[in-house]
Parts: C-alpha cells; structure tokens; sequence
C-alpha cells in the first residue's frame, strides 16, 4: 500500500472543502430564492447540498453567514470595478461601471434578486457591512458622473446613480416568462443606463 504525501492530502483536504462550501452556497442561494431565507433551514440547505447539518457548520457559524456570503460576492465584483475605475476617464469609468453591473444581474441573476429581497433579513451589523459598501459603490459612480458633467451636483449625481441601479436590476424583478435572452437583455440595460447618463446634462444645469 502507497503511503499519501501529507502534503497532497492536505491539498485533496482543501479542495474538497471548497467543493463542499461552494455547494452549500449553491443550494442556499436557490434555496433563498424559490423559498425565501426565514422559510429555508439549515437542515434544507444541508439535504439540498448533501451534506449534514454538523458538516455545514464547519464552513459556516450560521446560515446569516451563507446570505452574507452571497452578498460579499456580489460586493467583490462590483468592487473591482470600482478599482479599475479609479485609473479611468470618468466617461470611461462609467461605461466599466455600467457593463459590469449589468453583466452582474444577467450573470447571477438569483443572487443579485436575493440582495433585493433578502437584504433586510440579516442582522443590522451584517447590514451595516453592506451599507458600507453601498456607499463606496454610490460615491464611485456619483464621482465619475459629476466629471462628466461639472455643473451636476454631489445630490444629484447620486440620483442619477441610483436610477441607472433602479434601471439595471429591473431585470431582476423581471418575471421568468417574459425575460429577454440574455444578450439582448445586456443590450437593452446597458442602452437604459446610458440614456440616463446622457439625460443628466439636460438635468443638471
């Protein structure tokens, strides 16, 4: 009989347990979404995953920590646009900005439906965590709005910035039959979002 290098093991070890979490967030995550987060238990979530309720445990404290999860990787995504944006022309930070978040909702349809609807059901630190976030999110598009168009103001920016979210995650909201291909979904939002964007110079003024 061979003898594992523990060193392989460990590696076997640690992807098998990114293999178990990634699960158990696939199946929060539909779980949440066809059912709601209070009317999902842990227990569902494990039957769904095929892992026992002690063995979710291992990867998360408590199923707070799942939706929150979820949310964190939305944040990550946006997040790296927001960087990227930084090196950027406001015009073109803004057509970053815009394709990345439309890409979002049309790529993690559920999870981004699920920060719509489910938001409120974390506890206030969790929500203050995504606050935050919001806020970073908010000012980078109000910033690069208000370089584009110098005579808009911070207040105003920012209502431009929450229509071009409101536009963009209709899509969420959007019910299943009536849904457009995502291509043309990406091109209807993205063309949303920028008549927005071009309205704010006749707004501002």
């Amino acid at each position: 009989m061979s003898v594992t290098d523990p060193a392989n093991r460990r590696t076997s070890q640690t992807k098998r347990g990114h293999e178990r979490k990634e699960r158990i967030i696939s199946a929060a995550t539909d779980l949440f979404d066809r059912h709601g987060y209070h009317a999902t238990g842990i227990d569902d979530i494990g039957e769904a995953a095929g892992i026992t309720g002690p063995g979710i445990y291992r990867h998360f404290a408590r199923k707070d920590d799942i939706l929150m999860e979820v949310f964190d990787r939305i944040w990550l995504i946006l997040r790296d646009s927001v960087d990227a944006a930084r090196d950027l022309r406001p015009g073109e930070a803004l057509d970053l900005m815009v394709r990345t978040h439309v890409q979002l909702v049309i790529d993690h349809r559920v999870a981004t439906t699920l920060f719509l609807k489910e938001l409120q059901s974390l506890p206030e630190e969790y929500r203050a965590k995504v606050r935050r976030n919001d806020a970073v999110y908010h000012d980078a598009w109000a910033q690069a709005i208000m370089g584009c168009n110098p005579q808009c103001t911070l207040g105003e920016a920012r209502i431009v910035a929450r229509s071009c979210f409101w536009a963009i995650n209709a899509y969420d909201a959007d019910a299943t039959s009536d849904r457009l291909p995502p291509a043309r979904a990406k091109e209807v939002l993205t063309s949303i979002a920028h008549g927005v964007l071009e309205a704010v110079s006749t707004l501002c003024r």
